[in-house]
This record gives C-alpha cells, sequence and structure tokens, in this order.
C-alpha cells in the first residue's frame, strides 16, 4: 500500500476554504460559524483540531487581551503556550464579533441547542475533514493547517527547535516529518 503525499494549507487554501463557507448555503448557520472559527484558528496556530474544540468565549477574551493563551494539550495533557499575533487577533475580532463577557462558559465550537457543549469531538473531526476534501481534495485534513504553518516557518528560515516549541511537539523529529516543502520550493532549489 502506497502512502497519500499530503499537502500543507497555506494562505491560497485558507483563503479559498473561507469564501467556500461564507457561500454555501447548503450548511446551517451554526456550522457555518463552527467551520470559520475552525478554519481561522487552525490557520493562525497550527493547533490540533482537538486542542481547538475544548476552547471557550473565555479563552478568546485572554487572546484579545494578551496576545497568548495557555491551553491543555489533549493529546499530551502538557500545558503549552500559544501565541498570536496582531494580524492574527486583528483576524479574530472579526470572527467572534458577538462574544459576550456574559457567556464565557460558552464553547467556541458549539452545538447549536447548547452552546456549553462542543459537537461530538469524532463527528465534527470527521466533519472537517470531510468539507476540507470536498474543497481542496483528497489530499488535506485538518492536520494539513499543521503541516502549512510548520513548512512555512522552516522555508522562511525560522530554526527548527523554535518552531518544535511553538508548535508544542515533544521531539524535534516529529517537527522535521512536518516539514513538506511545496512545489514551487522544490523547483527553486534546481541548480542544474
Amino acid at each position: 500500500m502506497s502512502k497519500i503525499i499530503k499537502e500543507s494549507v497555506s494562505e491560497v487554501e485558507f483563503k479559498k476554504l473561507i469564501s467556500h463557507v461564507r457561500g454555501d448555503l447548503s450548511i446551517k448557520e451554526n456550522t457555518k460559524s463552527n467551520l470559520i472559527r475552525t478554519f481561522t484558528l487552525l490557520y493562525y496556530t497550527g493547533s490540533r483540531l482537538n486542542e481547538l474544540i475544548q476552547l471557550l468565549n473565555s479563552d478568546i477574551l485572554e487572546i484579545f487581551k494578551n496576545k497568548e493563551l495557555i491551553i491543555k494539550t489533549h493529546k499530551t495533557k502538557n500545558e503549552r503556550k500559544i501565541y498570536f499575533s496582531d494580524d492574527a487577533v486583528k483576524e479574530l475580532k472579526k470572527i467572534f464579533i458577538d462574544i459576550d463577557k456574559e457567556e464565557s462558559h460558552f464553547k467556541i465550537i458549539r452545538s447549536k441547542s447548547k452552546p456549553y457543549q462542543s459537537p461530538h469531538n469524532i463527528t465534527f473531526i470527521q466533519q472537517v475533514n470531510k468539507y476540507m476534501k470536498a474543497v481542496l481534495g483528497e489530499r488535506f485534513s485538518s492536520h494539513s493547517f499543521r503541516q502549512g504553518l510548520i513548512t512555512e516557518m522552516a522555508t522562511k528560515g525560522i530554526n527548527t527547535k523554535i518552531i518544535k516549541e511553538f508548535i508544542g511537539h515533544s521531539d524535534i523529529k516529529t517537527t522535521m516529518r512536518y516539514i513538506r516543502p511545496t512545489d514551487e520550493d522544490l523547483k527553486k532549489c534546481l541548480i542544474r
């Protein structure tokens, strides 16, 4: 069995996804909101999807205030600090415009009838991945955002040890496996 090459999400794919979700008349408003929030946070943080599902409105308010957030990673149960650029905060403010301090205990990815609950993790992850595959193709999944951010950081010359810490990997070998140069990156390295 051959392994399929997974593609990275770059700014182009991110904008395509957001545009598609906004124009998709076949999905309900709550699903639309959940997808836009998910894709935006994945793009700017490179987080794992199950890390985002646990976030509350109070976490978003913390990001607005301090441009950082400490979360407990679902995979390792360790804490990790996520940092946000000015551009990321600006984009988050656009999509979390209706956030209310009185609803700080509400999930940011929420069930329509129960805003204090997230959709079932596996169901939501499947929904996100299915949507991405429909819009971008079979080589994309929610993890493509993580791979895309790591690859972009590496191609900009950021030290791999710094990338490892930023993304929350315990082993630098894991970080190295995520780096997938684009076709354009590979073409630029041709010397003959």
